[in-house]
């Protein structure tokens, strides 16, 4: 119980006070209570998302929540914001700076991660082989596919997030060294044949920095295209880290179009439009 919430149930903040002070109720967290011991782990679950800011189920706990296959924990596991410091008895808290509303579903009325994220999540806390044999069944049931699981690995990638290693292993294994591409890029690129238009390269080395890529080029028309993938754009890193490559792009002579996840998906027709006026004017 929160102090907010006592108060609302007609408790005097003295009351509340002397509660503490008698060892009738226990301080858990700044500003909740534990009333009485719980014995059951998803009481216990529900108590940890309702007392720490923002938390989400994860991890262990959101494994056995989507009932991973060859899987079995009981670990009680949540993940909040890493710049918080709060902790609650008997759960096992992970902290996150990347954790985006997209990549939380609502499941038994509490947040919990997708499936896809619980996986690289776990892949963190999980073998090589297990994680494999994991995916391997969700695949064979249908319940996702190793493309998906890549895209949401890139989009979480960055140096040190744990995990990250495991699944990129995993990947090579699965879909081999040249990974198949996101869904995204695979959407716009099929998009983009429909249309008419070829001549394009994928995974094209930008000639000003060789290391980096662009998604897909018209070289000899010097055009460039990006698929931002919806979570990947509201970073504010990435964001302005794309910017400066834009930047890079127009002084050596290049011009970048960028199309999101509904750009593609709810209206095709104006990126094929836009790009064939691209090259047009190009010409």
């Amino acid at each position: 119980m929160t102090r907010d919430q006592a108060i609302r149930a007609g408790l005097s903040p003295r009351a509340i006070d002397a509660r503490v002070a008698r060892g009738r109720w226990e301080v858990i967290a700044r500003g909740v209570y534990r009333v009485f011991h719980m014995r059951a782990k998803l009481d216990v679950l529900r108590s940890a998302v309702a007392a720490l800011p923002t938390a989400v189920v994860s991890h262990f706990s959101a494994g056995v929540f989507h009932e991973l296959p060859m899987f079995r924990s009981e670990v009680v596991s949540v993940t909040v914001h890493a710049s918080t410091t709060h902790r609650f008895p008997g759960v096992r808290t992970f902290r996150s700076r990347d954790l985006e509303a997209q990549h939380v579903d609502d499941v038994n009325d509490l947040p919990v991660t997708s499936l896809e994220r619980t996986i690289v999540d776990l892949a963190s806390q999980l073998s090589v082989s297990h994680m494999g044999s994991i995916v391997d069944d969700l695949v064979a049931s249908n319940r996702t596919q190793w493309t998906a699981v890549a895209e949401m690995t890139e989009v979480l990638a960055r140096r040190g997030k744990p995990g990250i290693g495991t699944m990129r292993e995993l990947l090579v294994d699965r879909l081999g060294s040249d990974r198949s591409m996101s869904r995204l890029e695979a959407a716009g690129e099929s998009l983009l044949r429909s249309a008419g238009l070829t001549g394009f390269l994928l995974e094209y080395p930008i000639p000003w920095n060789p290391g980096r890529r662009f998604d897909l080029a018209f070289a000899d028309s010097r055009l460039a295209i990006e698929w931002d993938s919806r979570r990947w754009h509201t970073q504010a890193e990435a964001f302005e880290r794309d910017r400066r490559r834009d930047r890079d792009a127009v002084a050596n002579g290049w011009r970048v179009m960028r199309f999101t996840w509904d750009d593609v998906h709810g209206n095709p027709s104006s990126v094929a439009d836009a790009i064939t006026a691209a090259l047009t004017s190009a010409a």
